[in-house]
């Protein structure tokens, strides 16, 4: 539980602030809004649509099918009895982050870009400290939905952390490319800012550090065997 991995995600929660109130967020979003058609060009674009959102989206969900075959597998396959516990771990590791996005994004009135009035909608803009309208809608924005699915593989730091520190790095590298990938792709078309996509990345790293700790360190002082 090095002090690092839970002090540097408080910086991306504080760059996350930063983007919303500066107007970097904004600032971003306007790049790719045409105004000229008051539209989004990318939003339904075959690359940023099919390819990095639906097939990014499949890709995932074939990961994590693979992770949970290994594990049930483990149950029958003497060789795989050893993976066993990794193979839970980054199950639910990888999931615990998403999952507590997706229940954010159905109690905050943070809106997409394009739902909101500056971009062609109809929602006002709302930041995370800022009072919400009476009889606001919840926005379902944020945090990011799409890049926590790349995110939730800082699963794979945590797991090189413990069995094989050097390789620790090819984890966290993956995890990050991924994400921002991710969330790049959904800003490009209009569906999130910047800061929405830094909140996921932090509730993310949290979640699969906590999931380390109750997996490692609290079975560990158990003397239960990894």
């Amino acid at each position: 539980m090095n002090k690092k991995n839970v002090f540097y995600p408080l910086l991306v929660l504080l760059a996350g602030i930063l983007a919303e109130y500066s107007g970097l967020d904004l600032f971003l979003a306007q790049l790719f809004y045409d105004t000229s058609i008051e539209s989004w060009p990318y939003k339904s674009h075959w690359l940023t649509s099919k390819v990095l959102h639906t097939g990014g989206r499949n890709f995932v969900v074939s990961i994590a099918g693979l992770i949970l075959a290994v594990f049930i597998l483990s149950f029958f396959i003497k060789r795989l009895s050893r993976y066993r516990k990794s193979a839970a771990y980054l199950l639910i590791a990888s999931l615990s982050g998403p999952s507590l996005v997706a229940v954010g994004k159905h109690y905050t009135h943070i809106y997409s870009p394009w739902h909101l009035s500056l971009f062609g909608g109809v929602q006002p803009y709302i930041r995370i400290f800022d009072m919400v309208p009476e009889g606001a809608k919840v926005g379902h924005a944020f945090p990011a939905g799409h890049s926590s699915g790349g995110f939730a593989f800082f699963s794979l730091y945590f797991l090189a952390l413990k069995y094989q520190p050097s390789l620790r790095y090819y984890g966290l590298c993956f995890a990050l490319l991924l994400g921002f990938t991710f969330g790049i792709t959904q800003q490009v078309r209009g569906a999130h800012f910047l800061s929405h996509d830094f909140f996921s990345l932090a509730v993310c790293w949290y979640s699969a550090l906590m999931m380390y700790f109750i997996f490692f360190e609290i079975s560990s002082t158990k003397g239960v065997s990894a």
